[in-house]
């Protein structure tokens, strides 16, 4: 486990199986994860009850859910189709120092983020979008709402899934987002950003 903060530490994610970070939050005495993974070796040491905010319902990031214990599961709508369990999330919740919240995404629909102590914000893959094998796809209107969001969060660092270093500059990831969204076509829906 990687500590960030004394408060916030995170399981470093895997490619065999693919696996996401897996946040781990200590919060006024209360576990909190961000993420299960995928990878059971990862969750070994795990062996608490946690809050648990899933960022979306992609195996890589729920796959461990039935071998967490937990104390409550937060979770999207388009989580819960596929979770059949958990508080869905529809609007920002506040628990003491954490922020739950709805990111708009063009990676899939209803991804969560978790803002801790106003200064670090789990993503998951929500910055990034679909893809094919020539282009990756964003949706104009999800993109935009998603820089603004991102605008209006106080956290300035940015914790991404399978992102080399983890932690990324909130500054940066807006300003590669608005580099995306300026190629943009007048009544287009999807911004098509070629594979290189």
């Amino acid at each position: 486990m990687i500590s960030i903060t004394d408060k916030i530490k995170y399981i470093e994610s895997s490619n065999d199986p693919l696996s996401a970070e897996i946040g781990v939050i200590d919060s006024n005495g209360e576990k909190w994860l961000f993420d299960v993974g995928n990878d059971k070796t990862k969750i070994a040491e795990l062996t608490d009850t946690y809050n648990v905010v899933l960022s979306h319902f992609h195996l890589d990031h729920v796959g461990n859910l039935d071998d967490i214990k937990i104390n409550k599961l937060y979770v999207s709508k388009f989580t819960y189709e596929h979770t059949n369990r958990g508080i869905i999330v529809e609007d920002d919740i506040y628990i003491n120092n954490l922020h739950i919240f709805l990111v708009p995404s063009s990676h899939t629909k209803g991804c969560l983020g978790l803002e801790i102590d106003e200064e670090y914000a789990f993503l998951g893959d929500a910055i990034y979008s679909k893809s094919n094998d020539e282009f990756y796809i964003y949706n104009t209107q999800l993109l935009k709402e998603e820089i603004d969001l991102l605008k209006k969060l106080k956290a300035n660092k940015l914790l991404v899934s399978h992102e080399k270093g983890f932690i990324l500059d909130k500054e940066v990831v807006i300003l590669m987002l608005e580099q995306i969204y300026a190629l943009r076509e007048k009544d287009n829906p999807l911004i098509l950003v070629p594979k290189r």
